[in-house]
């Protein structure tokens, strides 16, 4: 990835993966309340999203965690934690697979689990319609916030990004979430995992979690954030980022000494 923003310059390096509508912007108000001087975050933006919404490429998730692997070498990072929200949990827990001794802890944040997300047609069908339809977008924050919101909060959700992602990629990204299964691999990983849920989430559940991440990791750890739907960064922004600091500074990721300000990835 071409683009990513790096907030902070503390010795604990966290790697953030967004959603499927989120930019390198998707964390802003959760990373208000981070401990810079503690940690670093490098925020990823995936090929067709924000600053690389014009950036060619398959569009899959496997494309994004190449490049992920290039931008942490690119950072310097030995040691690091990665998080996710949503689709970005799946490209997270394909990283810490494709860094075992590296990755030494993983959140989940409202996340798909290591399974990917469902391949029933009408989904599918719905995913398709995302890519050129404000509507629906904000018809799938709706759902996934239980319908808790007003009106202007899908529609905020949606607006930010609108014109920052390129319709044809979000959708290859969901489809391709839909044909990612990588369970077997994440039932190997002795990382921990913290798996963070909205109580309203309808869908990233706590039960849903129950029969997976926790059954498939050993080292995992479920939490419940309550009266939260699907965007726990933007519904619940200091308690999302302490749940998240908290797990990483009692010992679960390693440090790096090396910073890096805010850049692009040289081709």
């Amino acid at each position: 990835m071409k683009s990513f923003k790096l907030v902070g310059q503390g010795p604990r390096k966290v790697l953030l993966f967004p959603g499927l509508l989120g930019t390198r912007d998707a964390f802003d108000d959760m990373l208000r309340y981070a401990d810079l001087d503690a940690f670093q975050y490098a925020i990823v933006e995936y090929r067709g999203y924000g600053h690389s919404k014009n950036e060619p490429g398959l569009f899959t998730l496997r494309e994004v965690v190449i490049d992920a692997v290039r931008l942490v070498e690119f950072l310097g990072w030995n040691r690091l934690a990665v998080a996710g929200h949503s689709l970005g949990a799946l490209a997270a827990q394909m990283l810490a697979v494709a860094l075992p001794h590296r990755v030494d802890a993983i959140v989940s944040i409202a996340g798909l689990s290591a399974k990917g997300a469902s391949a029933d047609p009408q989904r599918q069908r719905f995913m398709q319609e995302l890519a050129h339809s404000r509507e629906r977008r904000e018809a799938l924050v709706h759902g996934a916030t239980g319908n808790r919101y007003a009106d202007g909060f899908a529609r905020a959700l949606v607006a930010v990004t609108w014109d920052n992602i390129d319709g044809d990629a979000l959708t290859s990204y969901a489809i391709d979430a839909s044909r990612t299964d990588i369970h077997a691999q994440v039932e190997s990983l002795e990382t921990p995992v913290l798996v963070l849920v909205g109580e309203c989430d309808p869908n990233c559940s706590a039960a849903a979690a129950r029969e997976t991440m926790l059954r498939w990791c050993r080292l995992a750890t479920l939490q419940v954030l309550p009266g939260v739907g699907h965007f726990p960064m933007v519904e619940a922004p200091a308690q999302t980022l302490s749940a998240l600091e908290h797990y990483v500074a009692a010992g679960h990721a390693g440090t790096s000494d090396q910073a890096v300000s805010e850049a692009a990835i040289p081709a």
